[in-house]
């Protein structure tokens, strides 16, 4: 039978100054749009993408719809697979976080233990994005699926897929996912098929 492909894709780079964009509804950068353009370009004449699905946010849902549109693909958008919402910090430049910095750098050093203020707890975060990829390959049929979405929740999947400790502040500081990078996951299509990692993080802007 004809496995199931899944391609993770992370939104390109924002226009905004660095900070954590979350529940913010911030667009791409020209560059971060066409950046994102091209990668799913490239990922479909590579292997023709058969599904869409995309965050809500418009970093993400913009060149999902042109995409869609342009390759006749169908597309549907998936609230559950949303970034983190990081509360108070959401959104605020770095430069302007002023004493509330201290608490952002507790954070990175134990998430599950620490709670964006107004935020989302790690826990609530990595349970809605699990809960939307048991569903999705539950009900998957066989083709490759693009999932257009964000870093912490590429980041939360490959270690529910692996079967590793999302809680583990490592996953977030130590595992670089950059902006247009894919992430494959492969689901073999006989019984019993767990999926697999084929690849992490990989650029295809430049093919």
């Amino acid at each position: 039978m004809t496995s199931t492909i899944i391609t993770l894709v992370r939104h390109g780079k924002v226009a905004g100054p660095a900070a954590l964009y979350g529940r913010t509804d911030i667009a791409l950068s020209p560059a971060g749009h066409s950046d994102l353009t091209r990668t799913l370009n490239n990922l479909h004449s590579q292997n023709p993408v058969d599904h869409i699905i995309s965050s809500p946010r418009i970093r993400c849902s913009l060149v999902a719809q042109e995409f869609s549109a342009q390759h006749k693909i169908p597309l549907r958008t998936e609230d559950n697979l949303q970034e983190m919402d990081f509360g108070i910090w959401d959104g605020i430049p770095f430069d302007e976080l002023g004493d509330e910095w201290k608490n952002i750098e507790a954070f990175w050093e134990s998430p599950h233990s620490m709670q964006p203020p107004e935020g989302e707890s790690l826990t609530d975060f990595a349970t809605r994005v699990i809960s939307s990829w048991e569903s999705l390959i539950s009900n998957a049929e066989p083709g490759h699926h693009t999932i257009i979405c964000h870093g912490g929740v590429i980041r939360i999947l490959i270690a529910h897929i692996l079967q590793l400790d999302w809680r583990n502040a490592a996953l977030f500081k130590q595992l670089q996912i950059d902006y247009a990078s894919c992430t494959r996951v492969e689901i073999g299509g006989y019984d019993g098929a767990v999926p697999v990692v084929r690849w992490i993080g990989v650029n295809l802007t430049s093919i």
